[in-house]
């Protein structure tokens, strides 16, 4: 009995060694790319050197994870534990967050999942003090208390993030509509837009087809700009009805501010060449925005 509980003392020690060289070498990485921020990120001041050096959060974990190998094998110590609680927390923030994006691939959405990843860390500090002032337990206990922190500080942080955009009008309406916009052109002064919306799912929704535009008046070169609903007209289908999925064609007609042409040789999606339209609800009483869809003329075939 002695011999075998002087074993569980020795691994125990190896595990807590391995995994505070992990955790002090993603420490020490993660301050070095803050430092590195200005010579390689060009960062001009603090806050953006922070951002930057938070953005290569990885660098760091990879860092505290090869120090971390490289000392078991040098040192001859087994590093299978160390090395499991050391990655697992990560591992387990990386599926949560696949599996979010698989349900909602946007681009924000996975800008804002990884932004918060390198919070993890001060939760993997808070296990390994857990671990350290828990002086009672067995290897067992000791690798629980070094990943459980930030296995649940991952989970708290992920739900901060994804409960709200959940929860939001652009999760709830993403495939709901359809819009294309096969024509766009001047006449008689005014710009016209023809359109194909489709509806996929049923609703009560209003429609409005906002411009932007801006007085052609060097006298007026610094006015706002102003804001045309442009007035829409519906197809043979007639406008949508209330709980009816479907396709309904359309026109668009704006008459303010039209310029002498279209411009020409713009970037793909840019704003002068986008038509939109505004989804509303209309049981509201300022017919709050709940959605939006953006298209430019689609290309001949």
């Amino acid at each position: 009995m002695p011999v075998k509980t002087h074993e569980l003392g020795s691994s125990k020690s190896d595990f807590f060694k391995l995994f505070a060289t992990g955790l002090f070498g993603c420490i020490v990485a993660t301050l070095a790319l803050l430092g590195a921020a200005w010579p390689v990120g060009h960062a001009e001041s603090l806050a953006p050197a922070a951002m930057w050096a938070i953005s290569q959060w990885w660098i760091a974990f990879v860092f505290g994870g090869v120090l971390l190998v490289l000392r078991g094998l040098l040192s001859r110590m087994s590093i299978s534990t160390a090395l499991a609680a050391y990655l697992l927390p990560a591992a387990a923030f990386m599926a949560i967050v696949g599996i979010f994006l698989a349900i909602y691939p946007d681009p924000g959405f996975r800008t804002d999942l990884f932004g918060f990843m390198p919070l993890i860390l001060i939760f993997y500090i808070c296990g390994f003090l857990w671990m350290t002032f828990a002086k009672s337990g067995t290897p067992n206990t000791a690798f629980l208390r070094s990943v459980l922190p930030a296995i649940v500080g991952g989970v708290i942080i992920l739900g901060l993030v994804a409960v709200p955009v959940f929860r939001s009008n652009n999760f709830i309406y993403r495939n709901t509509f359809g819009w294309v916009v096969t024509k766009r052109a001047i006449t008689n002064g005014e710009l016209i837009a023809d359109a194909v919306l489709e509806i996929r799912k049923p609703g009560t929704y209003d429609f409005a087809a906002p411009r932007y535009s801006y007085p052609d008046n060097k006298e007026q070169a610094n006015t706002v700009s102003l804001i045309e609903l442009g007035k829409i007209t519906w197809g043979p289908a007639g406008a949508p009805k209330e709980g009816v999925p479907g396709i309904y064609p359309l026109q668009i007609r704006w008459e303010k501010n039209i310029p002498a042409a279209l411009p020409t040789n713009l970037p793909p999606y840019s704003d002068e060449d986008m038509v939109t339209l505004e989804v509303r609800d209309p049981s509201s009483e300022s017919k709050d925005l709940i959605f939006s869809v953006s298209a430019n003329v689609s290309p001949s075939p």
